[in-house]
């Protein structure tokens, strides 16, 4: 704009847009440096072109397209953050009346005050404003784009942060049981569909209130979060674990094998009571006793896991840090418990 005021001898213009462009590099500075700022670029920005707009018809005329600008950005108040609807509505009346007001004045050819009579010049002005208009147009309508897009990916950033805290324990920072539940919904009708397998297994911490009434509810805290790693240790990426409820741990491992279920709850249930645990000096061991289960889909997943708790409940009751499976639990049975 400098340049072209320049060329059709508009110094008062050439003038205004040095000022205009110093005025910019200014207002950026401000807005990146002040802080508790109220106003945004956006906001100077609006008020800078209407006021080009309105001086720049009454320089040159009306029929050199400036008064373009204010019809662009009309709709600019509506994509501000104001906190208030009516704000944006306001800003856009301003400036349709800052139009309005702009042709009535210089329609009156003795308030130009450098008109362009040349046609040929006009014409050259509206083509190029008109082609500064579109690209105006076209960026805010990118920008609506895009902030939208920014908007929504961090809209489904927080719901997925949220579904995570709502599906995961604090302490132990495994499944809890409402999310559990869900993927062995899921896991039961894959299988179903797939005609596959899959193992489930409830462990329970052997004498975990003895631990909590001796060693306080701290140290039992301790002894579930590395209970809790020494399982997701040992369980493959495809599996799920849960805590349960109180010191239960249940995990369920797709696609798997008897044997290879059975060697895993037993390395677990070995690697557990290794782990040595201290409170104030004195050092202690855990155990922890698994009932496991093979899936029967004829039945809902939900009779596995009831079958599961039956078999951790014979583990307690002949001696603990056991894993019982249904040929164990046979075993068990006949023994009259």
């Amino acid at each position: 704009m400098i340049f072209i005021f320049y060329g059709y001898g508009v110094d008062v213009m050439m003038y205004f847009n040095i000022s205009s462009t110093l005025f910019y590099v200014g207002a950026f500075l401000a807005v990146t440096f002040v802080k508790n700022k109220r106003l945004s670029l956006m906001d100077i920005a609006i008020a800078e072109i209407m006021v080009f707009s309105v001086v720049s018809c009454v320089a040159v005329g009306w029929e050199c397209g400036f008064a373009l600008y204010l019809i662009c950005v009309l709709p600019a108040p509506f994509f501000m953050p104001y906190e208030k609807l009516s704000s944006s509505i306001f800003s856009t009346i301003f400036l349709a009346a800052g139009y309005i007001a702009t042709r009535i004045y210089v329609s009156d050819i003795k308030n130009v005050t450098h008109f362009v009579s040349n046609e040929t010049q006009q014409l050259r002005l509206y083509i190029f404003n008109s082609i500064m208009g579109i690209i105006m147009m076209s960026f805010m309508a990118f920008m609506f784009v895009v902030s939208r897009k920014i908007s929504t990916d961090l809209m489904n950033e927080q719901n997925d942060k949220l579904k995570q805290l709502a599906s995961v324990d604090p302490l132990t920072e495994l499944f809890n049981r409402r999310a559990m539940m869900e993927y062995l919904d899921r896991m039961h009708t894959d299988a179903i569909n797939n005609l596959s397998e899959y193992a489930v297994a409830i462990g329970d911490i052997d004498n975990f209130k003895k631990i909590n009434d001796t060693y306080g509810h701290k140290t039992g805290d301790e002894v579930l979060k590395k209970v809790s790693g020494a399982i997701v240790s040992n369980i493959p990426s495809e599996g799920y674990i849960c805590r349960w409820g109180g010191e239960e741990i249940l995990f369920a491992i797709p696609d798997c094998r008897r044997e290879k279920a059975e060697l895993i709850s037993e390395n677990i249930r070995r690697e557990i009571e290794q782990i040595v645990f201290s409170s104030d000096g004195k050092f202690f061991h855990v155990s922890m006793t698994f009932g496991l289960v093979m899936s029967d889909l004829q039945k809902g997943f939900e009779h596995n896991i009831n079958l599961a708790d039956d078999y951790l409940y014979a583990g307690k009751e002949n001696g603990k840090n056991i894993v019982v499976t249904d040929k164990v639990f046979e075993r068990l049975a006949a023994k009259g418990l």
